[in-house]
């Protein structure tokens, strides 16, 4: 079994993201990238934003905290955070990306599934 960016991105594809690709942060921190990435859900149903999913090196034993959201304009912006609700922030990726933070729930069955309904949900509650 993989785990790590290979898992994450692997499962994505699976997921029927075909577009899903491994994306190295400026401190080579990797992430499973989803260009184009329709949001399903919420007030943002619709939209295309470019969504970059944490992966960490034991990822499928563990999730990451955030998602990082590219888009123009931003969804959401720092001045968006709402303390214990949601917390919007800058993101390591660069300028034009945000870090929503988020404490994913980790399931060791269908890791990548379950965490993506997690993902969409955070886009229904926004």
């Amino acid at each position: 079994m993989t785990f790590g960016i290979d898992r994450l991105v692997s499962d994505l594809r699976e997921l029927g993201f075909s577009q899903a690709e491994p994306f190295l942060d400026p401190n080579n921190i990797p992430f499973g990238l989803i260009k184009d990435f329709e949001v399903g859900a919420g007030r943002f149903f619709g939209r295309r934003i470019d969504l970059a999913i944490p992966a960490p090196a034991e990822y499928g034993r563990v999730v990451g905290s955030a998602i990082h959201v590219r888009s123009t304009p931003h969804l959401l912006d720092k001045s968006d955070t709402v303390p214990g609700v949601k917390n919007i922030t800058d993101s390591s990726l660069g300028l034009e990306w945000r870090y929503w933070s988020h404490q994913f729930i980790y399931y060791p069955e269908d890791t990548t599934k379950l965490l993506m309904l997690q993902i969409n949900g955070v886009f229904r509650h926004a």
